[in-house]
């Protein structure tokens, strides 16, 4: 009897699940950029603005210029290798742009876990590809406390909490932000550089290993390789830059 009685208990759970669900794709879940319905509440673009996203089919490792062919640095970068390898899915062009700033200026945190996926699909391709070693650990680049409470949260770090779900990779919280540095939009390549001198300081030692830090936009590096100074100090790490787009100063 107790053994029927737990059978049908199962089987009224999954039915009452399975309603719960389709309940909730009755309401509405529209698209994040053409405002369509999407084809399941859990998604927050339509396939066609999905399929529409940027992503270059291959990218140096070094400055994410696009290259015609499946290899790590463009011939430039061969030339003169860089400290760390930089993964982004595409240039800081329309619609990411525009998905970037909804996540960093608008509060829409739902942007964050497609970002991510845009992302992840990258850094997957060149793992694959045997063109990437898969990190030990995701770091996300931290906001100073102040900046924190104006905005209410993290942008790296929601795109990095995602991150992780999809390629299973934990996130160490390592590091702060100790100087609530100018922000960096109106700023030159040497300006970016001065104003976050020591900007971060290290709170957790992190084992020998490799990393990746995360952050929404890459332009001069500055953040992410002050960040990485940081990290690296008197520790044993390989470091790598993930970001969702890559700019350029004007």
């Amino acid at each position: 009897m107790p053994t029927l009685l737990s059978s049908v208990t199962s089987k009224l759970l999954s039915s009452l699940n399975k309603i719960h669900l389709n309940s909730r794709n009755l309401l509405p879940h529209n698209c994040l950029l053409c405002d369509n319905q999407t084809q399941d509440y859990r998604a927050h673009l339509c396939r066609r603005c999905r399929d529409d996203l940027p992503y270059p089919a291959d990218l140096c490792l070094g400055c994410s210029a696009q290259l015609n062919a499946k290899q790590a640095y463009c011939g430039q970068c061969q030339k003169s290798p860089p400290h760390f390898k930089l993964i982004t899915s595409a240039g800081y062009v329309t619609p990411l742009k525009q998905l970037i700033s909804s996540l960093k200026y608008h509060n829409n945190q739902i942007v964050a876990h497609e970002l991510a996926q845009h992302l992840a699909r990258r850094v997957t391709q060149l793992i694959d590809d045997n063109l990437l070693q898969a990190p030990q650990y995701l770091v996300a680049v931290p906001l100073h406390r102040k900046r924190l409470q104006q905005r209410g949260y993290n942008q790296a770090e929601l795109i990095a909490e995602s991150l992780s779900q999809l390629l299973g990779i934990p996130i160490l919280h390592c590091a702060r932000r100790i100087i609530n540095t100018t922000t960096q939009t109106e700023l030159d390549a040497k300006q970016r550089e001065t104003n976050l001198q020591d900007a971060f300081a290290l709170i957790a030692k992190i084992p020998p290993s490799t990393i990746a830090l995360i952050d929404d936009v890459y332009t001069t590096g500055a953040t992410m390789q002050e960040l990485a100074r940081t990290l690296n100090a008197e520790q044993n790490l390989k470091v790598q830059m993930w970001s969702i787009a890559r700019t350029t100063l004007d």
